[in-house]
């Protein structure tokens, strides 16, 4: 079952760019400090730069590999955020990042400009659980609390 087939009402994916290869897939699985959850993966290898409009109000991001390590090594995400890794954003300032936070491990909501771990906002326990089950759009939705 595709995510991005079978994504929730509330969602549309708008923008798809193509698929990662598998070098770039395994230079991100080399490169993160956690276990890339396959769901990410399972995306990635469908497209890349998915911009999935929420709601027909904003956009959440979901970045390629390449862009995976480039925007956490700019944004210094580990140095922050010790096992984590951001693997998209929702267009205004904030970074969507699976890490190991204040409620156990799954999909978070920080600014890039505040990444502290007191700061991170569980979205869901997985991207699947937010696109597929809406479960966490309401803090999507709200941008930062």
């Amino acid at each position: 079952m595709s995510i991005l087939d079978n994504v929730s009402n509330l969602y549309s994916v708008d923008v798809k760019k193509p698929p990662a290869t598998e070098e770039e897939i395994i230079q991100l699985i080399n490169s993160s400090p956690i276990d890339v959850p396959l769901e990410y993966l399972e995306i990635v290898r469908e497209a890349t730069e998915v911009e999935i409009k929420v709601k027909n109000e904003m956009y959440i991001r979901i970045w390629s590999p390449t862009s995976c390590i480039e925007m956490n090594e700019v944004y210094f995400v580990q140095k922050y955020l010790p096992k984590s890794l951001a693997i998209g954003d929702d267009e205004g300032g904030g970074a969507l990042i699976y890490l190991h936070g204040k409620e156990g491990f799954g999909l978070y909501l920080c600014r890039f400009s505040d990444l502290d771990i007191d700061e991170a906002k569980m979205i869901a326990p997985s991207l699947a659980d937010l696109l597929l089950n809406n479960v966490g759009i309401d803090v999507v939705m709200s941008g930062y609390v």
